[in-house]
């Protein structure tokens, strides 16, 4: 599975494969469930490929975060996300050096470690290469973009539908 293909969905909890998207929806699977819902299209959908961490130099995209926390834990687990603040910080920073401490909050170095960990169960890491090579690139910024251009054909699309 390529990091293109799983979702964090905001307000709800875990990992989802895409199945298929339609014009007004998202159909998703949980990971290690078998069950599919469909996500409305408004809902706030991360792509792992959009993902990133920030560092004082440049974004890491999430997928070569995971593989070096894979290559880092030796295909270990990573702390869990119930341990003090300082331990999960003092972890993350070994494994990124150069990660921007203001900027990254530890509600986010939670979810790391808890998708990190969901990810390691399902045998779905390391990401392969070629899916790492995807995610790279110097379109800092396009995911960002994208979200405001969907947001706008969203808007444009409701306006449109209630005349």
């Amino acid at each position: 599975m390529e990091p293109k293909d799983i979702l964090a969905i905001s307000g709800k909890p875990g990992l989802y494969k895409v199945l298929n998207t339609t014009h007004r929806a998202i159909v998703v699977e949980p990971l290690g469930s078998g069950k599919r819902t469909a996500v409305p299209a408004s809902a706030r959908v991360s792509s792992f490929e959009d993902i990133s961490i920030f560092t004082y130099e440049k974004d890491l995209p999430l997928a070569d975060v995971l593989n070096t926390m894979f290559d880092h834990l030796k295909g270990e687990k990573a702390p869990d996300a119930k341990v003090p603040h300082a331990e999960i910080r003092a972890f993350v920073t070994e494994v990124v050096p150069d990660l921007d401490q203001e900027r990254v909050y530890h509600s986010d170095l939670k979810k790391l470690c808890s998708w990190y960990n969901a990810l390691l169960e399902l045998s779905l890491l390391p990401f392969s290469a070629e899916a790492s090579e995807a995610t790279e690139g110097d379109g800092e910024g396009d995911a960002v973009e994208a979200i405001e251009e969907e947001s706008v054909s969203d808007a444009e699309g409701t306006e449109a539908e209630s005349e």
